[in-house]
């Protein structure tokens, strides 16, 4: 069996040596910076998209219960379901940002080893989701999912707090063969 190739994702050599010591490089900090900037610019268009909907629905929902279509009970249910999406999706969107922001500031990196699949437990509208063994990680440019073979054996650099991907390597692994 050929030995298997050596596979970067995401990073440049003195990426890796300084991902390798627990640190992100200048080069990554400058990338998670940028990606910070665009989430941020995104999750602002997304809330006032979001509250506008909510005055739109609010503003039907008090029509409808001023001509008696809707009783006050359901109205009052409608707007209790509204208020608490809105505010789960946005304290989601900002502790994210916040995880973001931490992750830059304090310049460390997790090491870690798995198996991949690229089988996703759910989406979100600003992270793609990686499975590695039994945990799930994230990664913000989409075009990395592509990149991660299933089932290969990855050494991985995870931002502590956000749990996002910033490099990878493939691991080779010796003697290992299949079966005829």
């Amino acid at each position: 069996m050929k030995a298997a190739e050596k596979q970067t994702i995401a990073a440049s050599e003195n990426d890796l040596r300084n991902n390798r010591l627990g640190l992100m490089s200048a080069a990554q900090i400058d990338r998670l910076q940028t990606h910070i900037d665009l989430f941020q610019a995104q999750s602002t268009q997304v809330i006032k998209r979001c509250v506008g909907l909510a005055i739109l629905v609010t503003t039907a929902v008090v029509l409808l219960s001023f001509v008696r279509v809707l009783l006050l009970p359901i109205a009052l249910g409608i707007e209790l379901v509204m208020v608490g999406i809105m505010v789960y999706f946005t304290s989601s969107v900002s502790r994210f940002a916040q995880q973001l922001v931490f992750d830059r500031d304090s310049e460390a990196v997790r090491i870690i080893k798995g198996r991949t699949s690229r089988y996703a437990m759910r989406t979100h509208p600003f992270y793609h989701s990686l499975r590695v063994e039994l945990e799930t990680y994230k990664l913000l440019d989409a075009s990395l999912v592509r990149e991660f073979a299933t089932g290969e054996l990855y050494q991985l650099y995870v931002l502590p707090h956000s749990g996002v991907i910033i490099a990878a390597e493939l691991i080779a692994e010796k003697g290992f063969r299949y079966l005829h």
